[in-house]
């Protein structure tokens, strides 16, 4: 009979959670942004900002959610509305430049009467 393992090689293993992992995980983090900062200077800074964020993100978790989704979902709408009404003003003044060429032509092919 054959033994049953609890995590067989093809099934994936359990996320660690709590303190002990998010702790190993800041750590984990720590070492990755040394090791960025050693090999390209320059992004230091770029990198603390992140790493900041990351933990600004645990302080507030619904921030994103409750405050700045709804205002990006009003500046999407109205950016919406803007792009039709500057498709549906263009389009006007498209025609508008359309019916002036075609009166140009017409008048410029129309022999002028003699004095």
């Amino acid at each position: 009979m054959p033994k049953h393992d609890k995590n067989p090689r093809n099934a994936p293993a359990e996320t660690p959670t709590g303190p002990d992992a998010e702790a190993r995980s800041l750590v984990t983090s720590a070492a990755l942004i040394g090791i960025g900062a050693l090999i390209e200077p320059e992004l230091l800074s770029g990198m603390a900002l992140g790493a900041g964020i990351v933990l600004v993100s645990k302080w507030f978790p619904n921030v994103f959610g409750d405050v700045v989704r709804p205002l990006a979902k009003s500046a999407v709408k109205a950016a919406y509305a803007a792009a039709e009404s500057a498709k549906e003003a263009v389009a006007e003044i498209t025609e508008e430049f359309e019916d002036l060429m075609a009166e140009a032509n017409a008048e410029r092919d129309k022999p002028e009467p003699p004095d």
